[in-house]
């Protein structure tokens, strides 16, 4: 966590108290909630009304402690409003409140969750391709760190959440098909784009990768898909046949981390043996009876 007892107001330089820190707080799971429920909200009217609740604190204190609240649930792996980019310099009062606002009462955690298994991806008005959605490979709490590994932290609604949920895994495939297609059109490959496979659909879930696409100069590319509603940093489960087969086909293997499926969605890319670029724990085990 990177809070700081002495982050105070970036206007007055004055701390917050906990009044107005529950104040904004509420506000903010407001308009979360509203955010998940696909309701439109203007978040610049919101930040009136607190200005009027908050007179001794200016639009613009107001505006980034909001973002130090987004800061909060990044670090806890939590969804944060667009809009409000997480700013990571906050008193310890913010984290405090904000936790405690998650777990206030099951409504919430209700909406969350539904948000959370969502398979409908968030619409766009244009055909989009895998290059406009790519991101860089996340950093532990966004400090680049060494860029070639991946630091994932777990979250209550996280991994184990989106890989029960088949509707959500299945919606992703589908969506990363289109993206590869789109791709190789615009690169002027038609011919390559036609052949893109839905794999698990089509031949089943045994290849160990969900979809059979191409590289510009005609290699073949195997993108194992794993997708979730949740933050960039959610870890994602992944089973021991994948893991071989990412080892085994390194040269051709990728896996497509799709994240924030249902509200803007984005993909970052880890190439070859998923052991060698990211962080893997044992977290299920096999029982059998001895």
């Amino acid at each position: 966590m990177r809070a700081a007892g002495g982050a105070g107001d970036p206007v007055t330089g004055e701390p917050w108290n906990r009044d107005e820190i529950d104040v904004l707080v509420e506000a903010y799971m407001a308009m979360r909630r509203a955010e998940f429920l696909g309701q439109h909200l203007v978040k610049a009217s919101v930040v009136r009304d607190l200005r009027q609740l908050l007179q001794a604190r200016s639009e613009r204190s107001i505006e980034y402690k909001l973002q130090n609240v987004s800061a909060v649930l990044d670090e806890n792996n939590e969804v944060w409003i667009s809009g409000y980019k997480p700013a990571t310099h906050y008193q310890r009062e913010f984290a405090t409140a904000t936790l405690e606002a998650l777990g206030r009462g099951h409504r919430m955690r209700e909406v969350a969750e539904d948000y959370a298994s969502s398979p409908i991806v968030a619409p766009s008005r244009v055909r989009l391709a895998t290059g406009d959605v790519e991101v860089a490979v996340p950093t532990p709490n966004g400090r680049a760190t060494n860029p070639s590994r991946v630091n994932l932290t777990v979250g209550p609604i996280g991994a184990l959440h989106d890989f029960q949920n088949r509707r959500l895994g299945k919606a992703g495939e589908e969506w990363v098909v289109d993206l590869e297609r789109e791709k190789l059109e615009r690169l002027g490959r038609r011919d390559l784009a036609k052949d893109v496979i839905w794999v698990s659909q089509d031949r089943g879930d045994g290849a160990g990768y969900d979809v059979a696409s191409y590289r510009l100069d005609g290699s073949e590319l195997h993108i194992e898909v794993k997708t979730t509603n949740m933050g960039v940093r959610t870890p994602f489960y992944i089973t021991r046949w994948e893991l071989e087969v990412s080892s085994r086909e390194r040269d051709l293997y990728a896996l497509y981390r799709v994240f924030g499926f249902s509200r803007d969605p984005k993909v970052y890319v880890l190439n070859g043996s998923v052991e060698e670029v990211a962080r893997v724990e044992p977290k299920v085990f096999l029982g059998i009876p001895l």
